[in-house]
């Protein structure tokens, strides 16, 4: 699992925001809404990193700083200030209290990626202790240390591996495993959408549930894949998501690609990314299911973090989780881009499915994120769609 991330601000859309980027990069994110809420929350687990604003009602982000290195249990924990508070004063403040970093607002999401991977990374170089999920990093650490003037045993790191192998063997994810595998034959098939209405959007939260009409489309049944990619970079020039061609992931959905870049692809294609309601129906089909294929959560019929896989797989490795219509990998694999603009500022584009890497809330038919137009990263891809038959 990745490391544990406690963000924490009295901005409950800015919290939902930061917390999306870092669970698509793979992090455990626990959130406070207070420096009193954050609190509460470390004293029932000890996070690996926290983020925290500084202007926030009662216990501010100095008080918290300050409680924070009071307590042995967490005076460790690296601390990054996330603020609006930009002058240099505030700054060198916060740089002289200690805090190991400082993000001021607005930020850009992968600029806050990088610095949070920097300082756990930093912290397990002072610690000796490998990045967290990295058991073989923590294994070399246990083979140089001694219990007293005696070095560690090597059966006593046999019983150790057996230990963790043991349950490993009953949780393997009941998806298929990351393998190169030829490109499917019906890959640039379409899948048919009758026209019709459907219930679009949840019961609770800011999507409210509606009904939506929509006209007959076709959407494609498969992500567009790296070697699909491949073939409209080479008759465009357009610029690769690789520095060489991963034939090994030929079958993959191709990632690392912009808004931007989706859009020429189904350009050339002679089709179009799909609008939002397209999307969502091709999903949900018209009985309004929470997942394509029903109601009911199961592990076994989408790519996401809690398969344990770790990557994307070949496109359509999950049969069993196709849609109402028939369209694959609509939960789970990747998030997917979508035509519409997420708000009237028309500054981000709404992402659609969930990935490998994201927890299953975000695979509902009805879940919506969003991000710039100009992000890209490496669960994040596409499929097109076109107008009637």
């Amino acid at each position: 699992m990745g490391a544990i991330i406690l963000v924490v601000d009295d901005n409950p859309d800015l919290v939902d925001g930061v917390k999306l980027t870092l669970e698509m990069e793979g992090y455990q994110v626990l959130t406070a809404t207070s420096g009193e809420q954050a609190l509460d929350v470390l004293g029932r687990i000890t996070p690996d990193l926290i983020l925290a604003d500084i202007m926030m009602p009662g216990v501010d982000g100095y008080e918290l700083y300050d409680k924070v290195h009071e307590d042995e249990r967490w005076v460790q924990v690296p601390f990054i200030f996330l603020t609006a508070k930009t002058n240099k004063d505030d700054i060198s403040r916060g740089k002289e209290m200690g805090v190991d970093d400082y993000i001021t607002k607005p930020f850009d999401p992968q600029v806050l990626v990088s610095v949070v991977r920097g300082r756990l990374k930093r912290m397990a170089e002072l610690t000796g202790r490998g990045p967290v999920g990295d058991p073989m990093s923590n294994l070399r650490l246990l083979w140089s240390s001694k219990i007293g003037p005696v070095p560690v045993p090597l059966i006593a790191l046999l019983i150790v591996a057996a230990l963790v192998g043991i349950p490993l063997l009953f949780t393997q994810p009941a998806g298929p495993q990351n393998a190169y595998e030829p490109l499917r034959a019906d890959v640039n098939e379409m899948v048919l959408i009758p026209a019709g209405p459907f219930t679009m959007g949840a019961t609770s939260g800011g999507n409210k549930a509606r009904e939506v009409n929509l006209p007959e489309f076709q959407i494609d049944k498969y992500e567009v894949t790296y070697q699909q990619y491949e073939i409209f970079i080479s008759e465009t020039g357009h610029s690769a998501p690789w520095g060489s061609y991963p034939e090994a992931l030929a079958g993959h959905p191709i990632i690392n690609v912009t808004w931007e870049d989706a859009y020429a692809y189904c350009e050339w294609a002679g089709k179009r990314l799909p609008t939002d309601a397209e999307w969502e129906k091709a999903a949900r089909g018209d009985d309004g299911r929470i997942y394509p294929w029903g109601d009911e959560w199961n592990v076994a019929y989408a790519n996401t973090s809690e398969s344990g896989v770790g990557s994307s797989q070949v496109v359509g490795s999950y049969p069993d989780g196709a849609s109402y219509y028939g369209v694959m990998d609509m939960a789970g694999n990747v998030w997917e881009w979508v035509d519409d603009w997420a708000n009237a500022d028309q500054e981000n584009k709404i992402i659609r499915g969930g990935a490998w890497n994201a927890v299953n809330k975000w695979a509902q038919t009805f879940a919506h994120n969003e991000v710039r137009p100009n992000y890209a990263q490496d669960s994040l891809g596409f499929r097109c769609a076109r107008s009637g038959d």
